[in-house]
């Protein structure tokens, strides 16, 4: 996926190479909210942010090769608990809980490669569509986890008292991002976009033994401030 999304780049490079090619730069900077789709955990997003810079070039009067290099921080928190019974005999029954809480602090390079088309010429209502690849450069992640249990129904006893976990994050992520923005005629772009991720977060199953890694769905929003030709 890494060779594809870097072909792609490359294509778009050379494309642009061959036209009288318009090119716009600056500054972005906006707001991120992730979830986790494709498993079983309540996922509670946290409101992050990302920035970076970006570049647009010219394809002619409607489209565009749009690409960024921008810090993005994803977070998260989810709380799961797992419950067994076991009978000792025909007067004890034990039941034992296992509660994990994570609140995952994630740091990514996110490099997006999207396609732009402009209702207007350069400028105006413009949707995009593109890959976007994703690696992680900072966690600083905590989950820990607690044991509990209870004697024919009686009241919850610690039996060892909280500890850290750990589990590993997938380093890279390759994504399906689709934005819709507007260029203003001078020096404004505000967008907001979808990014679905493919690769599962979570790369083992220390905290639930299925559905636990899931995959990325961020939802963003921001503003471009835009110099050069356009």
């Amino acid at each position: 996926m890494k060779k594809i999304a870097l072909a792609f780049l490359v294509v778009c490079l050379c494309c642009a190479g061959k036209t009288n090619a318009q090119f716009m730069f600056g500054p972005q900077v906006g707001f991120s909210y992730v979830t986790l789709t494709g498993t079983d955990l309540d996922i509670t997003s946290k409101p992050e942010w990302h920035a970076g810079l970006w570049t647009d070039v010219g394809l002619g009067k409607h489209f565009s090769i749009q690409g960024s290099l921008l810090y993005s921080k994803r977070g998260y928190k989810y709380d799961h608990e797992t419950q067994t019974t076991s009978v000792m005999n025909t007067d004890t029954t034990i039941t034992t809980y296992v509660t994990s809480s994570v609140d995952a602090k994630l740091g990514y390079l996110d490099i997006p490669v999207l396609l732009n088309y402009y209702f207007g010429e350069r400028g105006g209502l413009m949707l995009s569509f593109g890959p976007q690849l994703s690696i992680l450069v900072s966690d600083q992640s905590v989950a820990t986890s607690s044991i509990t249990t209870t004697t024919n129904g009686g009241s919850p006893e610690p039996t060892s008292p909280e500890t850290e976990t750990k589990f590993d994050f997938n380093p890279t992520d390759i994504s399906l991002v689709g934005q819709l923005g507007y260029k203003f005629p001078k020096l404004l772009m505000l967008y907001a976009r979808g990014a679905t991720g493919f690769a599962e977060v979570q790369e083992d199953n220390s905290i639930v033994e299925t559905n636990n890694g899931g995959h990325f769905f961020t939802f963003e929003f921001g503003a471009v401030l835009t110099f050069g030709s356009e």
